[in-house]
Formats: C-alpha cells, sequence, structure tokens
C-alpha cells in the first residue's frame, strides 16, 4: 500500500517561480504530475482533488495544500540605439562622428555576445534612424513638431547634416540585425529623441512624436510596447500618452536624487549631480538599484522597470574600469542573491571609440551572468518579457 507523501516542488514559468506543497500517492513527482500542478495554480483549481496519469499511464490522486509564488532573478538589458540624432544638441561630427561610426562595428559585436550569452535584450529605437535615407526621412514628420525653447534640442534642424552624413543617421541595416538575432526587442526611443523635459514641449506634441514612429516601425512589421525616455527625463503627465499609444513598459530611474530627473537641470546642479554619479560608478556611495515588481497587474497599466546601472566605456584605466565592473557584479549579485532584478543600460555609441575593448568588458559581465545563472538560477529577460511575467496572478 501507498503512503501519502508531502512534496516540495518548484516550477519555472518566466521569472515567476511557483513552489508548491502537495499530498501524493506517488512517491516522485512525474513530469505530467508537476505539468497538472502548474496547470491547476494557473487555472485557479487549488485546492481541488483531482487525478492525473503519468507517462507510464499509473493514475496519482492529488491535492494541493498551498503555493507561495517567488520571483527569479532577474538581468534585464536595455541599449538607447540612437547615432548621431541622440547628440545633435551637445556634439559635433567633428568630435563625435568617430563613435557614431563605431556604432556599425559595435552593434555586431553587441549581437553576436548575447547570442554566444542567451542574453534577450531590448534595443530602444529612435525612429528617425530606421529610415532607409534621407529622403524617406525628409519626407516623414509628425502632425505638430516640437517647439523647444532650445533650437538644438531640435532634430530637425540638422537637415544637413543627415543629408551629408547619412552614415551617422540612417541604419536599417542594423536594425535588421537586431530583427533577425534571436531574443533581441526592437523597442521605441522615440521618434525624433523628443526631449520631454525641455521648456515648451507639450503632450500633444508627444502624441504626434509617438504616432510618427509607429509609422515607421510599421514597415518593419513591428509594433512596440516597450519604451525609453531620452535622456531618461520620465515626466507624469507624459506617462498617459504611452497607454493610448500601445505602450506597457517603460524604463524609469533609479529612485534617487542624483538620478530620479534624468539628463536636466541648471548647469551647476547637473554638473555636480554628474560628478557624483561618476564616482558612484566606482565607488558604492548608494545602493545597487536592485528592484522587485509585483505580479497580477492587470491588463492596461503601464510598468515601470527602472534603471539599475549604467554601463560606462572604457575609461583608458585599467584600475578604474575593474571598479566599475565590480559595482556593477555587487548589484547582479545582489538581484541574484535576493530574487530580485537588475537592469543595466547603455548607448551602443558608448562602445564606438573603442568596440573592441569594450566588448571584452561586456563580456566579463556576461560571463558572470552565466555564473549567477549557474548558481541561482537568474535568467535573462528583455523589457517586454519581463512585463509581460508581471501580469501573471
Amino acid at each position: 500500500m501507498n503512503k501519502n507523501i508531502s512534496h516540495k516542488i518548484g516550477l519555472k514559468i518566466g521569472p515567476i517561480k511557483l513552489i508548491l506543497n502537495s499530498e501524493s500517492e506517488s512517491h516522485q513527482a512525474t513530469p505530467s504530475y508537476r505539468y497538472y500542478i502548474m496547470l491547476c495554480i494557473i487555472s485557479g483549481k487549488a485546492g481541488e482533488q483531482s487525478q492525473e496519469r503519468d507517462i507510464k499511464g499509473r493514475t496519482y490522486g492529488m491535492n494541493i495544500l498551498w503555493a507561495e509564488v517567488f520571483f527569479l532573478s532577474s538581468l534585464v538589458i536595455s541599449l538607447d540605439f540612437e547615432l548621431f540624432w541622440g547628440v545633435t544638441d551637445s556634439r559635433t561630427i567633428d568630435n563625435y562622428g568617430t563613435n557614431i561610426e563605431g556604432v556599425w562595428h559595435a552593434v555586431p559585436g553587441l549581437l553576436k555576445l548575447f547570442k554566444k550569452y542567451d542574453i534577450h535584450a531590448t534595443w530602444a529605437t529612435v525612429g528617425m534612424l530606421l529610415c532607409k535615407d534621407f529622403n524617406q526621412w525628409a519626407g516623414l514628420c509628425p502632425a505638430i513638431l516640437p517647439t523647444y525653447k532650445r533650437n538644438s534640442c531640435s532634430t530637425y534642424s540638422v537637415a544637413i547634416l543627415a543629408r551629408n552624413f547619412p552614415k551617422l543617421f540612417f541604419a536599417p541595416v542594423l536594425v535588421e540585425q537586431i530583427l533577425t538575432t534571436d531574443s533581441q526587442e526592437l523597442a521605441s526611443h522615440t521618434y525624433s529623441h523628443f526631449y520631454c523635459g525641455e521648456e515648451n514641449t507639450t503632450v500633444e506634441q508627444f502624441a504626434a512624436d509617438l504616432d510618427c514612429s509607429k509609422r515607421i516601425f510599421d514597415e518593419y512589421r513591428v509594433k512596440p510596447t516597450s519604451i525609453v525616455f531620452p535622456r531618461n527625463q520620465v515626466r507624469d503627465e507624459y506617462l498617459k500618452v504611452l497607454v493610448n499609444a500601445g505602450f506597457t513598459a517603460y524604463r524609469g530611474n533609479q529612485d534617487h536624487w542624483m538620478y530620479r530627473d534624468g539628463h536636466l537641470g541648471s548647469v551647476s546642479y547637473f554638473t555636480a549631480r554628474r560628478l557624483i554619479r561618476a564616482v558612484d560608478a566606482v565607488i558604492p556611495l548608494i545602493g545597487n538599484h536592485t528592484f522587485l515588481l509585483p505580479s497580477g497587474i492587470p491588463t492596461g497599466q503601464l510598468i515601470n522597470i527602472p534603471a539599475s546601472r549604467f554601463l560606462r566605456p572604457v575609461s583608458g584605466h585599467s584600475c578604474i574600469d575593474k571598479l566599475h565592473l565590480n559595482r556593477i557584479k555587487r548589484g547582479m549579485l545582489e538581484a541574484a542573491r535576493t530574487n530580485r532584478a537588475f537592469h543595466l543600460w547603455w548607448h551602443p555609441h558608448n562602445f564606438g571609440l573603442s568596440p573592441e575593448a569594450n566588448l571584452v568588458n561586456l563580456e566579463k559581465l556576461l560571463k558572470y551572468y552565466c555564473k549567477l545563472n549557474h548558481e541561482y538560477g537568474m535568467q535573462s529577460f528583455s523589457m517586454r518579457e519581463l512585463e509581460a511575467s508581471c501580469r501573471i496572478n
């Protein structure tokens, strides 16, 4: 006669782990038995007496006593893919053109590493760079243009540069490479690298920009659901537009005064913050900004997937670079040990000046992720995947 024996079974569903305590007449949980328990939980039948046959045809009775839900630790990677559209107000072709040219080498290298280490990444892409050439760009404009107080913020003011240096502004070939690489999400970085925090912009201008972005994404048969605000200028009044535009998740900022407002502020205030951020990148002045997202978030509610750390390009000083990588690794380890998430981000053009050296540094982090995956079960997720997992009740 078989004895009733309690089993504690772990199931992985995306970044969710179900730990189930059940009673069964079986001395072990067969694959079909585990599968049935998962179905009971998902369909809301927990606690009901049921029977299921295993792969050998034996029948087992089962009564689920309780279930606990835990998030598995997650590594989220997002990249702000901009080309020169992202720096038109602060750089020139002469002093930054080489960095942008290097993107053409960096992106294939990044995709190769992501494929090698099974990294699921989000590419938040400026819509303008999806245009196949200058002529397509010139003929595609939103119904309402932004009216920045600082005209240099408007990417519509650099038409001559875009016509004369197309490789620094348009990259449909790189976009196709992203789309044909497994587990890569093409997301939005607005159409024109729209600055929500600049003076004189309006919600209506932002909505028009997103509509224009949708038109160019449609040509690639992509409907982006994740978005990253340019310069991390997240503003509450602009968030309301995102749901109507079909977005389900955005990258928010770290919850600390040094990061909360993104890349904005008076010259003296911004300079002070930037210096402190640079120190925090190598020495732990504040926390690691790991986070835990709740499950059961209803469809239609926007989800904030906040940044944890910016991956800085190589500095030319091996000691500083090592400290920076160790700072990131500490955050990843904290997330792995506590079943939380860690969100790393950067721009491909940050790798543009020294692509090989930057790719070597990134590979060190990805190897460390593999170690955490083996030891703690840490998983790699795009923003879209992590957002979707939060809809599980």
